[in-house]
């Protein structure tokens, strides 16, 4: 392990100046003791004060004891760092280059720089790192972002955008912008009811694009209103974006993301990538992943309403090291070339929710996987938990199909799931009973499992429907039911049917034709254990984590107009509507 330091200093507001002359300014925590160390660098656009959110992945104080200087600076635009307007991810490839060879150059650095920290602040390392700052030699990315492409299946993802605009990035946008001004606290005070309205204000407002908060100061809503005109991953995502640019990664990361997190599909599509196509031996051989069973900014046992045990705290790691001392071990070998076996270790640890245990793994996904298919059946009455469906490994024969009515003024609504929204809306495993008292949803359960079942890996929906609309939405859920009757949610996607050919040939739909449709519900890992049931649900919305279909033809964010469909799934030997289930031999 590191060298013990006894006392260290922070320094406020240490100024960095990037290549066009801005100034952006970080927090440094350093050894007293006079020599040189590595650094340890975080961009955040949170506020570099905000120790809660600093500290939650790697303590800068346990670190700077441990013989690094810790840097936590401001992007550009947010809090003590000049520039701006703020603008999502723009400037962070060139900013973060820049700061990386900044740190570099401090007096008390030994030239190795590391970069940690989550969600945004993860991205902000891939984005330095695909630039090839010559000092940057490794980075911890926690359950990161990889672009500003906010569309699931094509449905905007309505819950996280619109909270993460208003209540991370709104009160400094409009402080800084009205700083002075006679109409500030008037403006604030604005933001802060939209925040505290979501549910009634914001999200149910229609077109989207005419929500009331767009014309807030501050310049914030901007990248909002671009993400709404960019439905297509084009080149405005493109250019943002780090998710398909992991052959041009060179250093190893330490990647870790959670079954829970509402960014998993893109950490492990991110992942893949890097591991296929690295632009280095390194980045390709050395990078490692850990999958916990978390939500997003959270390493506690209980996630939601279930509790995984006290391996999954950030503080006792497979009961064997806290979150802060995995970073220091990996930055320990890759920034002060100390052995310690953390390379020894598998590259890929997941945690198989219900058995509660960590297992190590060669690869993601698993080698061994067989992908099951499990096919719907009923006799045209799905309807709710009561109603006749059932799942089965058996194709369907001369099945009636189900029917529905999808109404966006009554959308199903969010409970729990993988999301990133207000604290109303509980992350992750929720009982999902009541929701599935509803007529608009169908459910699909097999019969109670005679031996336990573990489900790790990709999953998939395929399924057979008809709408009366020219434009739905269908979505999917797998949830483990429980033999006392709770019902807890896995995963869950969507698809919207103009995009059911993928982002580049978009079409409507013809009323009461059969269409097929893959909804892509992600990746878990689970066990199922004998008793338990394995269920599927089908609806037409999941509001408001994903915005309503309007049902008219047109986007959310253009109709004015929302109206009911009737939706038919089918299932026989014709349609045979199945999940896709990642069986792991036992």
């Amino acid at each position: 392990m590191s060298e013990t330091v006894s006392e260290i200093i922070m320094e406020r507001n240490v100024p960095a100046t990037m290549r066009d002359g801005t100034v952006l300014r970080a927090d440094v925590y350093r050894p007293v003791k006079k020599g040189k160390y590595p650094v340890l660098l975080q961009r955040t656009p949170y506020n570099k004060e905000f120790l809660p959110y600093v500290t939650m992945v790697l303590d800068p104080l346990t670190a700077a004891h441990a013989g690094y200087v810790v840097v936590i600076q401001d992007v550009r635009g947010r809090f003590a760092s000049d520039g701006g307007p703020y603008y999502m991810y723009r400037d962070e490839f060139r900013d973060g280059y820049d700061s990386v060879e900044w740190a570099a150059t401090l007096p008390y650095s030994d030239d190795n720089v590391g970069m940690f920290g989550l969600s945004y602040m993860g991205m902000t390392q891939f984005q330095a790192a695909l630039l090839h700052p010559p000092h940057l030699k490794t980075i911890f990315p926690v359950t990161w972002g990889t672009d500003v492409f906010l569309y699931r299946g094509g449905a905007f993802e309505l819950g996280l955008a619109f909270y993460w605009a208003l209540g991370a990035i709104g009160p400094d946008a409009i402080l800084k912008a009205k700083k002075d001004q006679p109409d500030m606290i008037e403006e604030f005070l604005r933001l802060v009811h939209y925040i505290d309205n979501l549910d009634d204000l914001v999200y149910s407002s229609i077109p989207l694009k005419e929500a009331p908060w767009f014309d807030l100061g501050g310049g914030f809503a901007r990248f909002m209103k671009d993400i709404l005109d960019h439905d297509r991953y084009d080149e405005f995502h493109q250019d943002i974006s780090v998710r398909f640019k992991g052959d041009q990664l060179k250093v190893p990361a330490f990647c870790v993301a959670g079954w829970n997190d509402a960014l998993l599909g893109q950490n492990l599509e991110h992942f893949r990538g890097i591991k296929n196509t690295g632009g280095s031996d390194l980045a390709r051989d050395e990078t490692r992943l850990m999958i916990g069973p978390w939500a997003h900014a959270g390493f506690l046992p209980y996630v939601g309403e279930l509790d995984y045990g006290l391996s999954t705290s950030s503080l006792l790691l497979e009961l064997k090291r806290g979150l802060t001392t995995l970073h220091l071990q990996w930055f320990d070998y890759w920034l002060k070339g100390i052995e310690n076996g953390i390379t020894d270790e598998a590259p890929v640890k997941i945690f198989i929710m219900g058995k509660n245990q960590w297992r190590d793994e060669q690869e993601w996904p698993l080698a061994r996987t067989e992908y099951t298919n499990y096919y719907f059946h009923s006799g045209g009455k799905a309807n709710a938990r009561h109603g006749d469906g059932h799942l089965s490994t058996v194709m369907p024969v001369g099945e009636e199909p189900d029917r529905f009515t999808y109404d966006p003024h009554n959308p199903v609504p969010t409970r729990g799931g993988n999301i990133l929204m207000a604290a109303n809306h509980i992350r992750g495993p929720v009982d999902q009973t009541t929701l599935e008292n509803r007529d608009d949803i169908l459910v699909y359960t097999t019969e109670p499992l005679e031996k336990e079942v573990e489900v790790t890996g990709p999953v998939k929906v395929r399924l057979f429907a008809a709408s009366s609309a020219t434009d739905t939405d269908f979505t999917a859920k797998l949830v483990d039911v429980f033999p006392d009757g709770r019902i807890y949610n896995l995963l869950d996607g969507i698809i919207r049917a103009r995009y059911r050919n993928g982002y580049e040939d978009l079409s409507l739909i013809k009323p009461e034709e059969v269409y097929e449709y893959e909804i892509d519900l992600w990746a878990t890992s689970n066990l199922f254990f004998a008793g338990h049931r394995i269920g599927v649900e089908i609806s037409s919305s999941n509001f408001p984590r994903f915005d309503r279909n309007p049902n008219t033809g047109e986007l959310g964010r253009d109709s004015s107009e929302l109206v009911a469909a009737r939706q038919t799934v089918f299932h026989n030997d014709q349609y045979p509507s199945h999940i896709i289930l990642p069986v792991i031999p036992r």
